[in-house]
């Protein structure tokens, strides 16, 4: 509604709309956006550092099956007939020939 008060023409002024507004509307789409974001970058960084970790284990796992590996060799080397022929040789020892066995026929008994 205008009315006109010395030829000068005011209008009233416009009444605020209730409704929500789109500036609030456009601060919370920002700040929803802003959070997600933050979290995606810590979630990432996260995921890098758990990524390195485990190439580094992965890399110690590798060693210590190669560290087996070599010591298994060591093992069955020093295992084999090969070796324990050439060690028994220093020890002085006599081959088995033929064996005979001692046989009983009565019953035989042990006391103390």
């Amino acid at each position: 509604m205008t009315h006109i008060a010395n030829s000068y023409v005011s209008k009233k002024p416009a009444v605020k709309n209730k409704s929500i507004d789109l500036h609030f509307i456009n601060i919370g789409i920002f700040s929803v956006l802003s959070v997600l974001g933050i979290v995606y970058l810590i979630s990432v960084s996260n995921l890098t550092v758990q990524g390195f970790a485990l190439q580094e284990l992965k890399t110690k796992a590798l060693a210590i099956n190669d560290e087996k590996l070599a010591n298994q060799e060591k093992v069955d080397k020093l295992q084999s007939y090969y070796s324990l022929s050439a060690r028994t040789k220093g020890l002085n020892m006599v081959a088995i020939g033929d064996i005979e066995y001692l046989n009983s026929n009565a019953p035989t008994l042990a006391k103390n």
